[in-house]
Order: C-alpha cells, then structure tokens, then sequence
C-alpha cells in the first residue's frame, strides 16, 4: 500500500522539483519535507492542502485512499 510519503516522492519527481523546490514552494524546510517523504512525520493540515493543491490531485490521493489523482479521474 502506498502512503503519503510515497506519494510526496513520485509527485515531486514526476513534476522535476527537487526536495529544495518543492519545500520552498510550500514554505516549509528541506528537513521537513524530507521527514515527510521517507514517513518519519505526516504533514499538517495546511500542508497537505498546499501540496494538494499544488500537484492538482485530491488529498485521498495523497493518502493512497484512492489510485487515480483527480487528471486521471476527470479525464
């Protein structure tokens, strides 16, 4: 099963940012966004949002509740 941190990972790399980018993007530390994709914390609420938002795709994608990010869904 994959889960949020999995999920930060492929979403960043499919994008091209790298872990600097993307925490920059968000206005969190690199540490921070690092402990979030090898799963060591979960990111807040505001986070998750930001990164939703960002990566266009539904919070239960981001959770791994759902395979299909909402492009794939709507398309």
């Amino acid at each position: 099963m994959i889960n949020c941190g999995d999920r930060i990972t492929l979403l960043r790399e499919h994008y091209g940012f790298t872990q600097e980018e993307l925490a920059h993007k968000l206005g969190i530390s690199r540490s921070a966004l690092s402990h979030y994709e090898k799963n060591r914390r979960t990111p807040d609420y505001e986070t998750l949002i930001n990164l939703a938002d960002l990566f266009q795709v539904s919070v239960d994608y981001m959770f791994g509740r759902t395979k299909h990010n909402e492009r794939e869904h709507l398309a």
